[in-house]
């Protein structure tokens, strides 16, 4: 589903990713690990073409991606998921609007809206907080919120970047289940962390980055 092809794409600062080779298969659950700099954002920003490759080829749902056009680029992204470390969320929105607002985007109908929405959060437990605005949230709210909003729409590939910082312990088990229940019913996750440990028994194989390069993994490697 997602190939990497030699793919380098290095920063003015000297950060980013060299001679890069991996394959991402649907339904996957794979993590992208290695310390800051370490070159785990710059992968997750060329899959979602927020990057182009400046050699090797990117290949995603069968095609090479390096020469898409603005529309094309905004089309690919709304079948993909996506959460940053910070949830990002429009503070003054409520809950309910930002978690719906992916549905609107892509023209589903009001009462489709209510409802998709509103299942998403009960199933992450935020039924009680469709009325808040983000600022209202804990920290583990605010990162549910987030991923409810990103899988609202039901992607075909959830990126995850950095998805258990800044909450604690309790609220890092919880969505460390969710995004196992989410990829047992089909979704494909790939998700950059420096805590892999706590992705242990759920998380398939995981690609080791050190200094740009892939260090090791226990799958995907081309």
């Amino acid at each position: 589903m997602i190939r990497f092809l030699k793919v380098t794409h290095q920063h003015a600062n000297g950060r980013g990713v060299e001679d890069v080779s991996f394959a991402l298969e649907r339904g996957d659950f794979a993590l992208l690990a290695g310390h800051t700099g370490a070159g785990k954002t710059t992968i997750l920003r060329l899959i979602y073409l927020d990057l182009l490759p400046q050699s090797g080829q990117v290949m995603i749902e069968g095609k090479f991606r390096h020469a898409v056009n603005p529309h094309e680029r905004a089309l690919l992204r709304r079948k993909m998921g996506i959460v940053f470390p910070e949830s990002r969320l429009l503070p003054d929105r409520t809950i309910f609007e930002n978690v719906a607002l992916p549905l609107r985007i892509s023209g589903e109908s009001s009462h489709r809206v209510h409802l998709l929405a509103n299942r998403m959060l009960y199933r992450f437990g935020l039924q009680k907080r469709v009325n808040s605005r983000p600022g209202e949230l804990s920290s583990g709210e605010q990162k549910k919120a987030a991923l409810a909003r990103a899988l609202v729409v039901r992607p075909f590939i959830l990126l995850a970047d950095e998805p258990l910082t800044n909450i604690d312990a309790q609220a890092g088990a919880e969505i460390v289940e969710l995004l196992r229940q989410v990829n047992a019913e089909g979704t494909t996750i790939l998700a950059a962390t420096h805590q892999p440990q706590a992705f242990d028994g759920v998380a398939r194989f995981t690609l080791r980055l050190k200094e740009g390069r892939l260090a090791s993994a226990g799958g995907g490697i081309l």
